[in-house]
């Protein structure tokens, strides 16, 4: 992936951002009132990975390069919500292994109506909490938990 195909696609998703979740019932499990932001990460294992967002998040696949291809072909899928802007990108370009550094790089931020609801699913599917903020009544709830591959997730639920 270029240098400047990262840049358009990085351009066109920080412009989706905060566009809330349908509440409606789909064939996967409803991740309740959430928005996210569009972010591209290298990962080790694409299935694996995708297993992971679809079962904790609800995300589906929305696309995937090369279009027909299959198995160890693909190289990068989008996962989504079902109509609504915003990609989750997961690129495996090449059997070396991860960076240093590269898969605790920044954090994808999800904002949620049920920061613990969340989180108890995401520890199902392996994940692990890493630091749990809670002001509530009054104040936010904050956890921030890992993902198969070391990224680190923000679980945010306002007061």
């Amino acid at each position: 992936m270029t240098t400047v195909r990262l840049a358009v696609l990085f351009t066109l998703v920080v412009g989706l951002a905060g566009v809330p979740v349908p509440s409606a019932a789909q064939d996967t499990p409803s991740p309740g009132n959430m928005s996210f932001l569009g972010v591209g990460i290298n990962v080790a294992d694409i299935p694996r990975a995708e297993k992971f967002y679809t079962e904790v998040f609800g995300l589906v696949r929305t696309f995937q390069f090369p279009p027909d291809g299959t198995g160890d072909q693909i190289i990068e899928i989008g996962l989504g919500w079902p109509g609504q802007p915003g990609t989750l990108l997961l690129a495996r370009l090449n059997d070396d292994p991860l960076p240093d550094g590269k898969s605790r790089y920044g954090r994808l931020v999800f904002n949620t109506d049920d920061a613990k609801g969340m989180a108890k699913r995401a520890t199902d599917a392996g994940s692990t909490i890493l630091q749990e903020i809670d002001q509530s009544p009054n104040g936010p709830i904050i956890i921030f938990l890992d993902d198969p591959d070391g990224y680190q997730v923000e679980l945010y639920q306002g007061s």
